[in-house]
């Protein structure tokens, strides 16, 4: 007979591991108003589920994203598809109106009226000409600096609010630096 060598049992130690006190990657929400983020278009195309992805914070869209995501979603790269998926997905956000079929611009969209629970802000889009005087050295045509002029004039008219610039474009954000936004 053969004997068979006895497996000890494994020794549990008696210390837990502690537990983080939120999951990772969650924020808990601030006290405080919302932050406004405003999108460059670039950030769109890289997610376009980025829309849904702040939280219990506002985004706003100006009006030049959207034409530049217009431009953008013709063909059959990966950028045209999200730009195509962003287009949807502002559609069918765009589609909860009041009675007469209109959407409330100063009220914002509920970012979860389309099932993204985590979505605790407002979509609003830029529905009126923002005047803005950003420095003479700038282009007033670039679409960059277009949105820079956005955020400049969203900080001013919104003092009790953060307002952040939400881009991937590094000379976009070091423009934003360099003017103090």
């Amino acid at each position: 007979m053969v004997d068979k060598p006895v497996e000890k049992p494994a020794r549990r130690s008696s210390k837990v591991a502690p537990q983080p006190a939120r999951a990772a990657g969650r924020r808990t929400k601030t006290d405080g108003p919302a932050k406004l983020f405003v999108l460059d278009t670039n950030v769109l195309m890289h997610d376009p589920m980025s829309l849904f992805r702040f939280e219990e914070h506002d985004v706003f869209l100006p009006m030049i994203t959207l034409e530049e995501l217009d431009n953008h979603k013709k063909g059959l790269s990966e950028v045209a598809r999200n730009a195509r998926q962003v287009s949807r997905n502002l559609d069918a956000l765009a589609s909860f109106t009041d009675a007469q079929g209109n959407i409330d611009a100063k009220a914002g969209i509920p970012l979860n009226k389309t099932g993204h629970k985590d979505a605790g802000g407002k979509l609003f889009f830029q529905t009126t000409l923002l005047d803005v005087d950003l420095p003479a050295g700038l282009p007033q045509g670039k679409a960059d600096n277009q949105i820079l002029g956005v955020v400049q004039s969203l900080r001013e008219s919104h003092p009790d609010r953060d307002v952040v610039l939400v881009s991937k474009d590094i000379n976009m954000r070091v423009k934003a630096r360099a003017l103090g936004l």
